[in-house]
């Protein structure tokens, strides 16, 4: 393997654990969450737009029929009154107008189910977007779980790994090793300094015991007869 081959490995292994590091799933199920929620304002923006077109677009429509309908009771009345001329002028003009009617008709055919449309993806992506929130909040609450069992299994792991019975014997051992160097020194004192002789004289002159004492007692009071 070459330097540069060896080099690259390593530097993508560090960014491999770096993004290993940061990386943080419940986070990162709240920002997918956040996304949807601007896509379905941006479409919920552009459905409002498109509801509007088609609003005015009706209202021409209804207009334009308006005027077809008033243009044909119009040419009727002009041929009663034997007007013909004014007929066919009011006969173009409602022609005109169902024209624009009919022109009307067909854009709002194709408006009309892009609306419906729009409405039904919004509907399912916003079905969608609480799902994965319901779902982020779970993963979430399992990531804290598995934060605190690592926690747990870290802590425990270090007290499991240790002897810690072994270990306080060996402090009692420690504690029992210095009483008894203590009590040797206290000892070796005493007999350099001469104390545990004067001791033992001082014991020589201490007179009788209580169990001398009333041994003596008993022979002075039943005196042994003649």
């Amino acid at each position: 393997m070459s330097l540069f081959d060896s080099i690259s490995r390593t530097v993508k292994g560090l960014l491999n654990d770096a993004a290993d590091s940061v990386q943080d799933p419940s986070r990162d199920a709240r920002q997918i969450v956040r996304e949807l929620d601007e896509s379905i304002g941006k479409a919920e923006n552009s459905l409002i737009e498109i509801q509007a077109q088609v609003a005015t677009q009706q209202s021409k429509r209804d207009v334009a029929a308006d005027k077809a309908k008033k243009y044909e009771d119009g040419a009727k009345r002009a041929l009663q009154g034997g007007d013909e001329a004014l007929a066919r002028e009011a006969l173009a003009a409602q022609a005109n107008a169902e024209q624009e009617r009919d022109a009307l008709s067909a854009e709002l055919s194709t408006l009309e189910p892009s609306v419906d449309h729009l409405k039904q993806q919004i509907d399912e992506m916003r079905q969608r977007r609480n799902d994965l929130n319901s779902r982020s909040n779970v993963l979430q609450a399992k990531q804290q779980i598995a934060e605190a069992k690592d926690v747990a299994a870290t802590a425990l792991g270090g007290i499991g790994g240790r002897n810690l019975s072994e270990d306080f014997q060996k402090m009692e051992d420690k504690v029992n090793l210095s009483n008894a160097r203590a009590d040797a020194r206290l000892n070796s004192a005493d007999t350099k300094s001469g104390k545990a002789l004067d001791d033992k004289l001082a014991a020589l002159n201490r007179g009788p015991s209580v169990d001398d004492r009333l041994e003596a007692l008993k022979k002075q009071m039943n005196p042994p007869a003649q």
